[in-house]
């Protein structure tokens, strides 16, 4: 059986609060430390929005500090989660570098520090930074490997075993163990929200939460997630 979920251990060379495996993480210090001084340090409160979806791609953000809400529309005109977004990893970049409008809108789940800089700053960057290039480029492709991946691991699941798959993959990246071997999930997310990343109806997503509720795997507060019972969890998701 799978190792139940756990934070990933960031870089010794970067601070705790950075995602491990993130644009910042895998930049040279001299490439991190030219691109931390560019751009102005902003702070964004919880639901507070950084982009918008359709409008031109007039900044790159480099997160700080909290985690993002990457959100897409649907024909029916409803929000659906695409992704969540860790301090350390740079969002907006794709307007940028190709021109075209926002194709999704990015929302604070929870306090936000980010760097905003200007398209003009981030493409000059690149250029002299070729190093540090490669990494966005590999940044770029990470993110389209894990939407895929989750595309498929969730087509021909069931709703139970697409969400417990989403909060294993949420406790193994933002996951802050406890003395009693639970996991802390901080996390500004409405059921909605969770429904969305796992692709499964609002109503039913209240109902397996309650199902792990009464089965002591999870419980749910104000901004907040306890798992009970990662090693339940790992099993659920059929790992």
């Amino acid at each position: 059986m799978t190792s139940a979920p756990g934070p990933r251990r960031p870089s010794s060379a970067v601070p705790p609060a950075w995602a491990a495996g993130s644009l910042l993480d895998t930049l040279d210090a001299e490439d991190r430390e030219a691109l931390l001084r560019l751009g102005t340090r902003r702070r964004y409160g919880d639901q507070e929005v950084l982009m918008m979806a359709g409008a031109v791609g007039d900044a790159v953000y480099m997160l700080l500090d909290g985690l993002v809400l990457v959100v897409g529309e649907t024909e029916e005109g409803e929000a659906s989660a695409l992704a969540i977004r860790a301090a350390g990893e740079v969002v907006g970049e794709l307007a940028v570098l190709d021109g075209n409008l926002r194709s999704a809108t990015v929302r604070a789940a929870g306090p936000v520090t980010a760097l905003r800089i200007a398209p003009a700053s981030f493409i000059g960057f690149l250029h002299s930074h070729p190093a540090a290039q490669l990494q966005v480029l590999r940044s770029v492709a990470r993110k389209l490997r894990s939407a895929t991946q989750r595309r498929i691991e969730t087509s021909g699941c069931d709703a139970r075993r697409r969400l417990a798959r989403v909060l294993y993959e949420l406790a193994a990246e933002y996951g802050r163990p406890r003395p009693d071997g639970s996991v802390l999930l901080e996390l500004s997310l409405s059921q909605r929200a969770l429904g969305s990343l796992a692709g499964v109806a609002v109503s039913t997503t209240e109902r397996a939460l309650a199902a792990l509720r009464a089965e002591a795997v999870l419980t749910t507060g104000y901004r907040q997630l306890v798992l009970l019972d990662p090693e339940r969890l790992t099993d659920l998701c059929g790992y």
